[in-house]
C-alpha cells in the first residue's frame, strides 16, 4: 500500500459515468464528518456544495464509524459530469476526543468500504489531526492493508493501491515515521502468524540475518547456539530447548545508528566461554588508567530489547489444554516485536544504538524434556527449582537478561507474552509494564499515549518476591495462582544487576487476536519505536 501526502483534490472530468472505469475513473474523495455535521477536512473547492448535499439529504449524523457514500451513477446530468469522483463521507464522533481506539475504528472502516471498488482514495485532513494523530491515523490506514494469505490457494487482490492524505506538508515527517513503524510492524506479524512447523528458533534466527543483509551499514547479526549457551552457563535457557528436536537460539541484533556498540563482561560471564566464544560474543571496550566501569558508557549505550520467542508452547511436561493450543504459535509474540522494531529503526534510521535479543526455544514434552522439580543453575549462578515446565518463557528471559548486560545498557526492556493472569488483570486493551526505574517507566508511560500503543503500570513490591521462595533452591519459578503476572515480573527482577534501569512488558493480551480471526497484532512496535524516537530526541 502506498501512502502519502497530497495538496491537491481528485480532479474533476467528463468521462461517461456508466462506462467500465479505467485507473482514471477509479478514485474516491473521503470526507471525515463529526457529530455535528462539521466538515473536518477544510474546504474542499467544487466538490463542497455536493458534499453539503449528501449530508443533508441522507440524514448524515457523523456518528464514529458511519458511512454514506455517492457512487456518482446517477442524478443530475450536469452536476454529475463535473464531479464524477465517487465520494465517501465517515462519520468520526466528537472530534475533540479523537484517540487511537477511534483513529483505527475510522481507519478499518475508510479501508474496507473502498478496497474492492476504488484504486486511490484521496482523504481530506487539513488539519483537523495534530501531528501524533496524523502518525497514528496513517499507521492504522496502512495496518488495515495488511494480510496473511499466503497459505490460501485462493488469494483475493484488493483493487486500492493508494492512499493519498490531503494535508500540510509539515505532516511529512509523521507520514514518514508512519511508513517506517508499517514496514517493522508488518514482519512482527508476518513472523507471528507463521506455523510452529515453519517458524521454530532456526527460522527466526535466519530472519534476522537476512535483515542484516538488507542493512548491512546499520545491523550486525551474531546467532549463539545451544554448544555456546552451553559454554556461558545459560541452563534456563537449555531446560526449555532440550525437550525438543529443533535446537535453541539466541540471536543478538546491534543497530548502529549513532555509533559503535561497545561491551564488557560481567559477574555472569565464565573466562573459558569468552575465550572460546570470542568470535560470537561483542567485544570488551577498553578502559582508561583511572577510569571507571561506569565512566566508560556515556549517551551511545544502546537501549537493549529483548523478546521472549517460544516458537511454540506446548507447556512441556506441564502439558497445556487442547483447546486453543494452535494459538501458542503466538508465544514468540516479544522476540517478533524485537526483531520488526529493528526492521523498523532501519527504515526510519533513527540516530541511536539498539541492541535486539530473541531468546528462541521451542517447548516440548519429550523423554528429553525438564521434569517438574528440577532444578538448574542460571547464567548468573543462581538456582531455580523447576516446578512447572509451563512457566517456561521467564526461563529464557532469566539467562538472556544476564548475557546483555554486558552491553552495559542504558535501559533494557524486555517483552514477552509471559503469563495468563496478565490478560485476567488487563483484558486486551492494555500492555502490563514493570520497571525499577521512574525515567524509563515514565519514558514508556509517554511513548504509550503518544503512540495509542497503550500500557499500564502494575506493582512489584518486594512483599511478592517471598512466593517465589524455594525450600531447596535459591528460587522456583512459580509463585501460585495470586498475582501471577506480578510474581513472573519479580522473577525476572532476580536477573537485573542492581542499579541497571530495566522495564519489563507483558504482551499476553495484547499480542495477537484469539478466535475465528487469530492473528498477530505487530503490538507494541509503535510503543516501542515511539519510545526509541523520543529517546533518539533527548540524548
Amino acid at each position: 500500500m502506498h501512502i502519502s501526502l497530497t495538496n491537491q483534490l481528485p480532479l474533476t472530468h467528463t468521462k461517461k459515468i456508466l462506462k467500465k472505469p479505467t485507473p482514471k475513473d477509479a478514485s474516491c474523495l473521503v470526507v471525515l464528518v463529526d457529530d455535528e455535521q462539521n466538515i473536518l477536512g477544510g474546504s474542499l473547492g467544487d466538490y463542497q456544495t455536493r458534499i453539503e448535499q449528501l449530508i443533508e439529504v441522507s440524514h448524515f449524523k457523523g456518528k464514529a464509524g458511519e458511512t454514506v457514500v455517492d457512487y456518482a451513477l446517477a442524478g443530475d446530468k450536469k452536476t454529475t459530469k463535473q464531479n464524477p469522483i465517487q465520494l465517501l463521507l465517515v462519520g468520526v464522533g466528537n472530534a475533540d476526543k479523537l484517540n487511537q481506539a477511534s483513529l483505527q475504528k475510522i481507519a478499518r472502516t475508510i479501508y474496507e468500504n473502498t478496497q474492492k471498488r476504488v484504486e486511490a482514495l484521496t482523504i481530506a485532513l487539513d488539519d483537523a489531526l495534530d501531528s501524533n494523530r496524523m502518525q497514528q491515523f496513517a499507521l492504522e490506514l496502512l495496518a488495515a492493508s495488511y494480510r496473511f494469505d499466503k497459505y490460501k490457494s485462493e488469494q483475493a487482490t484488493p483493487r486500492l493501491t493508494a492512499i493519498y492524505l490531503l494535508a500540510d506538508e509539515r505532516y511529512a515527517p509523521a507520514i514518514d515515521f508512519a511508513k517506517a513503524v508499517f514496514a517493522g510492524q508488518s514482519l512482527t506479524r508476518d513472523v507471528a502468524n507463521e506455523p510452529g512447523n515453519i517458524c521454530f528458533p532456526a527460522y527466526m534466527a535466519e530472519q534476522a540475518l537476512d535483515l542484516a543483509d538488507a542493512y548491512p551499514d546499520l545491523l550486525t547479526v551474531s546467532v549463539l547456539d545451544e554448544h555456546d549457551m552451553d559454554e556461558l552457563g545459560m541452563n534456563c535457557f537449555l531446560a526449555v530447548a532440550q525437550g525438543s528436536s529443533k535446537e535453541g537460539k539466541l540471536v543478538i541484533l546491534e543497530y548502529r545508528g549513532k555509533s559503535s556498540i561497545q561491551t564488557t563482561p560481567t559477574a555472569a560471564d565464565k573466562t573459558g566461554a569468552l575465550k572460546t566464544l570470542a568470535g560470537k560474543l561483542p567485544s570488551k571496550k577498553a578502559k582508561g588508567t583511572g577510569e571507571s566501569e561506569t565512566d566508560t558508557y556515556d549517551t551511545d549505550a544502546p537501549i537493549v530489547l529483548v523478546g521472549k520467542g517460544v516458537t511454540f508452547d506446548s507447556g512441556g511436561i506441564s502439558i497445556k489444554p487442547g483447546a486453543a493450543m494452535d494459538e501458542m504459535k503466538f508465544d514468540m509474540g516479544g522476540s517478533a516485536a524485537v526483531i520488526g522494531t529493528i526492521k523498523a529503526l532501519c527504515e526510519a534510521r533513527l540516530p541511536i544504538n539498539v541492541v535486539g535479543a530473541l531468546a528462541c526455544a521451542e517447548n516440548m514434552p519429550s523423554g528429553d524434556a525438564t521434569r517438574p522439580g528440577d532444578i538448574v543453575t542460571a547464567m548468573n549462578g543462581k538456582s531455580v527449582e523447576i516446578l512447572n515446565t509451563d512457566a517456561e518463557g521467564r526461563l529464557v528471559l532469566a539467562d538472556t537478561l544476564c548475557y546483555v548486560q554486558r552491553y552495559k545498557p542504558a535501559a533494557i526492556i524486555d517483552v514477552a507474552t509471559l503469563t495468563g493472569a496478565c490478560i485476567i488483570a488487563l483484558g486486551h486493551h492494555r500492555s502490563a509494564v514493570y520497571s525499577n526505574d521512574e525515567d524509563v517507566l515514565f519514558a514508556l508511560e509517554n511513548a504509550s499515549e503518544q503512540s495509542g500503543d497503550l500500557v499500564w503500570h502494575m506493582p512489584m513490591d518486594d512483599a511478592y518476591q517471598t512466593q517465589l521462595d524455594s525450600p531447596i533452591a535459591d528460587m522456583q519459578n512459580i509463585g501460585g495462582r495470586a498475582a501471577g503476572s506480578v510474581t513472573a515480573a519479580c522473577f525476572l527482577s532476580r536477573f537485573v544487576e542492581d542499579g541497571q534501569p530495566w522495564a519489563h512488558l507483558d504482551i499476553a493480551g495484547t499480542a495477537w487476536n484469539s478466535g475465528a480471526q487469530k492473528a498477530a497484532t505487530g503490538r507494541p512496535v509503535p510503543l516501542f519505536m515511539q519510545y526509541l524516537k523520543n529517546h533518539a530526541e533527548s540524548v
